[in-house]
């Protein structure tokens, strides 16, 4: 693979929640004060291990992410820090997107301010939902009116790039209730709404619910209702989709998040974190333990890599692209891997164009309007 020299993102992923919604499936851990301090510890030894070792090879950091887990059970103190061993260890640009997630009981205004006044300038709220009794059975630590109280604190806190995070087809979830969802979030105002399909993964409650015959789920007809609904109603109030997820006014699509379906590398720091440098892909062990061992011996703490070839790396970036409404440039494409995408995939691209699914305009290859809604399957016919 050749390497690139063009923009990265960085993703830093903070392992800890106060508690564990039942449909999580990422690697997290329970809150301790004493954990929390080891790992700032030892993640701020990362970056520095990665500076050291010239990991991006001075290409310039465009967005950086800050994910979990739950990042706002840090301090504002030890996240500023964080944020600051990244500009001393990385070229990152002044005008770079900083974003944070966050769980809506776990901000007052005064932890957003210090935020915002020390370089984050994009909130994302995991809202999910704004019905309580949904919000309960899914065993989130926050309540409707958290959110409600969490915008307003980032509003006053100078936040002017926000994002709330929803979720459809969650247990007992009517079609009715969805809509009323979307109403608040609206009301809300956020620049930037997604909304994502309950999805079952494996290990989590919902996984043992499902299992063990407590739990039926929706079919995907009704998912398809309720995601063409929020296609819908987001549009009407004024929100462009931009993919398959997710919605933003003018000037406000998520960097970050766009770069991961645009064939954009990235470098994850933190347990379990991924990353995608010069063609390769590679994942940071799931444990703190084993992290904490091989960062302070001077290690990358890696787990999986895969080198990868121009031609699975063309098929992945093909396969995201088609989440995009504006679709795959396939000049650059082929530029980047000198491989003809049209060529490569002309039989499929044939069929799927044929069946409805995606269109080829010139050199630019979309998912249509009903496409979008099969875009994991239009991945698997591609890869």
């Amino acid at each position: 693979m050749i390497s690139r020299d063009d923009d990265v993102g960085l993703y830093l992923h903070v392992p800890f929640c106060d508690r564990r919604c039942h449909f999580c499936g990422f690697f997290t851990r329970a809150r301790r004060d004493d954990r929390v301090a080891a790992f700032v510890s030892d993640l701020l030894a990362e970056i520095q291990l990665h500076g050291r070792t010239n990991t991006l090879r001075g290409r310039t950091v465009e967005t950086l992410y800050f994910g979990g887990g739950t990042p706002t059970t840090l301090s504002s103190g030890q996240l500023l820090s964080i944020l600051e061993a990244c500009r001393r260890s990385f070229v990152v640009d002044q005008a770079a997107e900083v974003s944070i997630e966050a769980n809506p009981a776990s901000v007052e205004e005064s932890f957003l301010r210090a935020l915002r006044q020390g370089g984050f300038n994009r909130l994302s709220l995991g809202a999910q939902s704004f019905d309580d009794a949904e919000l309960k059975a899914a065993n989130t630590p926050h309540t409707a009116r958290e959110i409600v109280q969490a915008v307003g604190a980032a509003r006053r806190a100078d936040f002017a790039n926000l994002n709330l995070d929803l979720i459809y087809g969650l247990p007992g979830q009517s079609l009715s209730r969805w809509r009323a969802n979307l109403d608040t979030a609206i009301t809300l105002a956020p620049e930037h709404l997604a909304f994502y399909g309950l999805t079952i993964e494996k290990g989590t409650h919902l996984h043992r619910e499902v299992e063990g015959g407590r739990l039926n789920l929706y079919d995907e007809d009704a998912l398809a209702d309720m995601y063409q609904e929020g296609r819908d109603r987001l549009k009407a109030a004024g929100y462009l989709q931009y993919e398959v997820s997710n919605f933003a006014r003018s000037g406000h699509v998520c960097r970050h998040n766009l770069g991961y379906w645009t064939d954009r590398e990235w470098l994850g720091v933190g347990p379990s974190a991924h990353s995608y440098l010069d063609g390769a892909r590679f994942s940071a062990v799931a444990s703190l333990e084993e992290y904490h061992r091989l960062v302070s011996a001077g290690v990358p703490p890696i787990e999986e890599r895969e080198v990868g070839t121009p031609d699975l790396r063309l098929r992945e970036a093909v396969a995201f692209g088609l989440r995009t409404v504006s679709g795959v440039a396939c000049t650059s494409l082929r530029e980047r891997y000198c491989l003809d995408p049209i060529e490569r995939f002309r039989e499929p691209i044939e069929r799927l164009v044929r069946d409805g699914w995606v269109v080829l305009d010139g050199e630019v290859l979309r998912a249509s309007d009903d496409g979008l809604l099969l875009a994991d399957e239009l991945a698997v016919a591609l890869l």
